[in-house]
């Protein structure tokens, strides 16, 4: 059974804001509460829930990847890096394959916009702008990379490798 951040504030003899502001580190509760607290969410076995954080915040702390195909060797690296980026600030990263199929690409767009996230890093170029359209109309900030190799930057613009 899931315990509830009440029960947790309930049997640490503190209010609802003190345990959140023990489980996000907040500067403004004593060592002591803290430890209490901890103690509590220790013994309970308690998890925040992050959907609940979400209704009450507006936010979510999800940041989405899109790439084209998993398979390819280029994209570990892309996606080590973009998640270790997100995970040192405290967020959490949806990666979205798209195999390079349309419909495919846009029920990740979908998923994306339903999931909240608050950012979309797209590394493929089965995106299109339009199938971007959901995500900007919500006012999810992209980003586009657009890949080519070495051979052909150097080719289109030859002072640069």
């Amino acid at each position: 059974m899931a315990h509830t951040m009440r029960e947790v504030a309930r049997r640490a003899g503190v209010s609802l804001a003190t345990v959140s502001r023990v489980l996000n580190n907040s500067e403004y509760v004593s060592e002591e509460t803290s430890r209490s607290v901890l103690e509590v969410v220790r013994e309970l076995d308690y998890y925040k829930n992050v959907h609940a954080r979400r209704l009450s915040t507006g936010r979510s702390d999800l940041f989405g990847l899109v790439i084209s195909e998993i398979a390819n060797p280029f994209f570990p690296e892309i996606i080590r890096g973009y998640q270790a980026m997100a995970w040192s600030r405290g967020f959490d990263v949806l990666l979205c394959n798209t195999e390079y199929d349309r419909e495919r690409t846009k029920l990740v767009m979908r998923k994306l916009r339903e999931s909240d996230v608050r950012g979309v890093a797209v590394v493929t170029s089965a995106v299109d702008r339009d199938m971007a359209s959901e995500l900007t109309d919500a006012g999810i900030p992209l980003v586009f990379l657009q890949l080519r190799s070495c051979h052909q930057v150097g080719r289109e613009h030859p002072h640069r490798l």
